[in-house]
């Protein structure tokens, strides 16, 4: 494990996801009493560890000879816990455990499910952490519902990770081969497979096709496709890469050479380089709300044009709109609205930031923003319990990061080198997109902006609702009635999906390549 800061974040780490076959002995597949305190001994060199069924023998794992700096507290053995547990060096927050909707069969008797740790790398450099076990065995019910916690694990991430780094690990049941399985669905939202990208040059094995399992002498080869698989996706400022895959086949074994486990535990080593060009901080706050992040929603050059709160008791809403028009909004409506319009040479320096308990909950209880003139905009009730983030020499806050619900539970800043007023950008240009064949308008039913308002052909009328900007930094297409709202294939990427508006995420699902050429 390596990580250096200077002008940009760059740095290395391992990983490991094994299912260790803890089951109580005469139900589990191999030897756990005997095998876990040799597994403790043998994960010890990995950055951060995933581990599945650690069920009745989690104390020998954790205390025979691994030392990570950052564990997971149990779940209860088996019939009680999800048997999913992370080892780590980097610390996390915002941990949670999640047991899938639907079970068969056997996986009924204790709850599987999946976990998320968002673990940080460096100051304001997170990657989220997915560990998961889904349904087992391949009869019709069974593979129902795996599908489903494939989707359920999908559909979390896309809300509780939005614009955010993940990777996702674990014994996922799966197979590329078997036509019931739906792993492609990881691909179709912008995932990569560390085993495709490693060994099969991203090729993908048919469905339908006998299944890959030449995995003799190593299974290190494009032939032996395992159900433990590793998927990630960056975020545009992380810099995610994956430089190894790696079945540790021959490491993972007894004084006999007899394997540990009925799985082989699958390593993957990684870097990350952070831009010159972007900067975020670390959080404040608590592990409430939805995660959102505007790092994918920035254009090349981000300007502040004006900065917003709502406040009363404690911080309902942040905002910032940008020199171009987009709107950057987290929070909540209620409180009291404040503004304050920059200069065309001034931007935001500072944030200070005061959280406290609400509820049971830790919230933002006040924000104080203070420009590059001296001049503050501030809300809400200070508490003991308050940070400051102030913009490095040469940059600007130009965005944030953190989670909100009805209000601000948590927020970081991001930042971006400082502009001069003549390079500033204004608003783009926002054009009709025309069917050619019918020669009508791509056009937002009603003209109504909300969340999955249908988008479809209509007679062009010039109306701003058929008006759109297309940004190829982010792939984003705006709409020039609102920019906070962008074109959105509504979670599918079937054909037929349906065409929509949805609030700005810069998740995988609104992001469109447009060619100007054809």
């Amino acid at each position: 494990t390596a990580m250096r800061a200077s002008a940009q974040t760059t740095g290395t780490f391992t990983t490991l996801s094994y299912n260790i076959a803890g089951l109580p002995e005469g139900i589990s597949s191999g030897n756990p009493a005997a095998n876990t305190p040799l597994i403790s001994c043998k994960v010890k060199p990995y950055s951060i560890v995933h581990v599945q069924e650690d069920f009745n023998y989690h104390a020998a794992l954790y205390d025979t000879c691994d030392n990570h700096l950052y564990r997971s507290p149990t779940s209860g053995g088996a019939g009680f816990g999800s048997g999913l547990n992370t080892l780590s060096n980097f610390s996390y927050m915002d941990y949670e455990r999640v047991s899938w909707s639907n079970c068969n069969g056997n996986d009924c008797l204790t709850p599987k499910g999946f976990t998320l740790a968002r673990t940080r790398l460096a100051e304001g450099v997170y990657i989220d952490f997915y560990n998961l076990h889904t349904q087992a065995e391949t009869t019709d019910a069974a593979l129902t519902v795996r599908r489903a916690d494939v989707l359920q694990l999908l559909s979390f991430i896309e809300t509780y990770s939005a614009g955010n780094a993940v990777v996702v690990m674990g014994d996922t049941n799966t197979r590329y081969t078997r036509t019931g399985d739906n792993t492609r669905e990881f691909l179709n939202r912008g995932y990569t497979d560390l085993w495709l990208q490693k060994l099969r040059s991203g090729s993908v094995p048919a469905a339908g096709a006998a299944a890959l399992m030449s995995c003799e002498p190593s299974a290190n080869n494009a032939s032996c496709e395992i159900v433990d698989k590793v998927f990630f996706r960056d975020n545009g400022y992380v810099g995610l890469a994956a430089t190894q895959y790696l079945v540790e086949d021959q490491t993972f074994v007894d004084a006999n050479g007899a394997d540990l486990s009925d799985h082989w535990p699958v390593k993957g080593s990684w870097s990350i380089s952070t831009p010159a060009n972007r900067k975020m901080s670390d959080q404040w706050g608590g592990p409430h709300g939805a995660a959102f992040s505007d790092i994918g929603l920035l254009p090349a050059t981000p300007v502040v044009r004006t900065v917003g709160i709502r406040t009363g008791a404690r911080v309902d809403q942040i905002n910032a709109t940008l020199s171009t028009g987009y709107v950057e909004r987290h929070g909540g409506t209620g409180g009291t609205a404040q503004s304050l319009t920059l200069g065309s040479s001034e931007y935001l320096k500072s944030l200070y930031l005061c959280s406290g308990s609400y509820s049971g909950e830790t919230r933002i209880f006040y924000a104080k923003f203070t420009t590059s003139s001296s001049r503050i905009l501030a809300g809400g009730n200070t508490t003991s319990s308050c940070t400051t983030y102030t913009a490095p020499t040469g940059y600007a806050i130009v965005g944030f990061h953190g989670r909100a619900g009805a209000a601000v539970d948590k927020t970081g800043v991001i930042y971006a080198p400082v502009v001069a007023a003549a390079s500033q950008p204004g608003v783009p240009t926002y054009t009709s997109i025309v069917n050619r064949a019918s020669g009508l308008c791509m056009d937002i039913y009603n003209g109504s902006m909300a969340a999955g308002t249908n988008v479809q052909q209509w007679t062009c009328s010039g109306a701003n609702f058929q008006k759109w900007n297309y940004d190829a930094t982010t792939g984003l297409i705006r709409s020039k009635q609102d920019p906070r709202f962008c074109l959105d294939n509504s979670g599918s990427f079937a054909d037929g999906a349906n065409i929509a508006i949805w609030p700005c995420s810069g998740n995988v699902h609104q992001k469109f390549t447009v060619n100007t050429t054809t």
